[in-house]
Formats: structure tokens, sequence, C-alpha cells
């Protein structure tokens, strides 16, 4: 009789697991790791959930796994023996887990279970085994998700809403906004802001000053709550909409329509499902508002549009 071992997708429930088939002498090919949303036994199968324990037990236990099999594949490590060891490595053996853990994929838990077995088993050995199924698999799924952190970066759009904060709602294919929040905290180190990912139930508050984000997991009702920010701009955000839309339009090579040549390197570099948050390419940029901001108005005060010239009247250079 197999088993297949039901966890919640997060890397604390995977290595629960991990570390349940280690404790109970399981044998790696009678026991398969799934997530428990997805799970489909096969005929020989028994479907068991990881124990949902307190969350600190939970996270304790994870985090013995994780750091053996640290512990493991960095000790003696060839690369480092030999001086190759590349600056940047920094454990990557045991840190992608958690890049591959953050994708979206069902067979996240397993391939995670297959490559800490293979790391116990082999050690540091298992850096030169790139060619390995197991470790090219775990790769895959990571770089994938280095990728979708690469997109929130670059795609992910604040808006300024009426109490002074910043807001951005995202929906990457991977949970990115753990991985990335450092990045724009950073960035906007003395702005209140908040980030909220609708498809992984994320949200992320950044307060003026902090080196980073508080992330939370929240329930769809308050997700859906504080989606509905966006809609409450502050006064004279249309317009910002509108310069970024006419400084995108006024750079941007012809022929991007869909029936003409550029149309496909846009949509490769600037993937589709991201167009519709992308204020640079909505239709609703193209009205500038009645409200100018002063800090984009001549006397430096707010006016409405009629007392200052239109967004689309002048070059773009004096419009940016």
């Amino acid at each position: 009789m197999r088993v297949a071992l039901c966890c919640n997708g997060s890397l604390e429930s995977i290595l629960s697991g991990v570390g349940i088939g280690y404790l109970a002498h399981a044998p790696a090919r009678k026991l398969r790791l799934c997530k428990a949303e997805a799970a489909q036994p096969a005929l020989d199968e028994r479907l068991v959930n990881v124990p949902a324990a307190s969350l600190d037990g939970t996270v304790a236990f994870a985090t013995r796994v994780y750091r053996g099999f640290e512990r493991r594949v960095s000790a003696g490590c060839p690369l480092k023996r030999s001086g190759s060891c590349p600056a940047h490595c920094k454990g990557s053996c045991a840190t992608r887990l958690a890049l591959a853990a953050a994708n979206d994929d069902d067979g996240v838990p397993q391939a995670i279970h297959e490559y800490v077995r293979l790391g116990f088993q082999v050690g540091p050995q298992i850096r030169n085994m790139l060619s390995d199924a197991t470790v090219a698999r775990l790769d895959t799924l990571a770089r994938y998700t280095l990728t979708e952190c690469e997109h929130t970066r670059q795609f992910a759009r604040f808006s300024l809403l009426e109490d002074g904060s910043y807001f951005c709602s995202f929906r990457p294919k991977a949970d990115t906004i753990p991985l990335t929040g450092g990045y724009f905290a950073a960035r906007m180190r003395d702005e209140k802001f908040c980030m909220v990912d609708p498809a992984h139930l994320v949200v992320a508050l950044h307060e003026p000053g902090q080196r980073r984000c508080s992330v939370s997991r929240v329930d769809p009702d308050l997700c859906g709550e504080l989606a509905s920010a966006s809609t409450q701009t502050a006064e004279g955000e249309k317009y910002v909409h509108a310069m970024w839309r006419r400084f995108y339009d006024s750079v941007g090579l012809d022929g991007r329509d869909a029936s003409q040549r550029g149309y496909g390197l846009r949509a490769h570099w600037m993937p589709k499902r991201f167009w519709g948050g992308l204020v640079e390419l909505s239709p609703e940029a193209l009205d500038p508002g009645a409200v100018v901001p002063a800090a984009y108005s001549p006397t430096g005060r707010g006016h409405t549009k009629a007392a200052v010239p239109h967004l689309g009247q002048g070059t773009a250079e004096s419009q940016t």
C-alpha cells in the first residue's frame, strides 16, 4: 500500500511531510506528496493529510528538516573546496526550495520531496547533478518563479489613494509578493503602500521607513475588500495615469498593433496577461480627468484641467 501525503502547498507543510516520511522510515517509492486541493489517489494509494499541528510546531519541524538538508548539501561542497563556488551562491541548493514552493504547479510537493531525498542521499554532489531528472525538475520550477518575480518587479503598478498611501493589485502565476516585497520596500522606503495578490490571497503592507514589508495571508472576503481600494484614487491620479499612457505612446515604435509586425515582440516582453493592470495600456488612461496635480502644474498648485493646457497638446518632452 502506497501513501499520498496531502499538504497545503506551503514550504513549511511540504517539508513537514518530508520529515514525517523520514520519521516513519517510509521508502521513497511508497510515499508521494501532493497538494490537498489537487489530490487524486491512485488505485493502490491511501490519502493521508499532513497533521495540522500548531503553526509554531509546524514551522519548527519544517525548519529542522530544512537546516538538516542545508547542512547536508553544503558541508564539504566540492565547489567551495576548489574555490570555484560562485559568490552569489549562498547555499542556493537549499534556498531554491523556497523558489520552487512558490510555484503554482501541482507537482511542486513531490518535486521538493524527491529533491530533498536526493540531497540527503548524495550530499554536496547534488550541486553537480544538473542533468539529473530530479534536479532539473526542481530547477525548472525555481526558474519559473524567478521569472515571475521579475515580472512582478516590472509590471506591478501603484496608484496614489485618497489617504496618501499607494496601492497595487497584481496577479502573478507564482506566489511572488513575499519574495519581492523587499525590493519595493527599498524602492519606496519613505512611502506607505499596500500590495494585494488576489490569486494567492497575499497582502504586503509597508510603513514609511521600514526596510521590509509585513506579509500576511488573508481570507477571500478581506482580500476583495482591499482590492476594491484601487477605485479610491487620489484627486488628480487620473492625470498621472494619462501622462504615463502619453509617454509610452510617445517613445514606442510604430507597428505594434495586433495586425502589424511589432505586436508579437511587445506581447513577448510584456505578457498579455498583465495588460489589464498596466496604466500605459489601459483605455481609461486616455482621459486625464478634470484635475491636474500640483506637482505637474505650471504654478506649483493644483488646477482644474480648464486652467492649464490639455495633456494631449504640445510635444512629448513638454508633457513628461
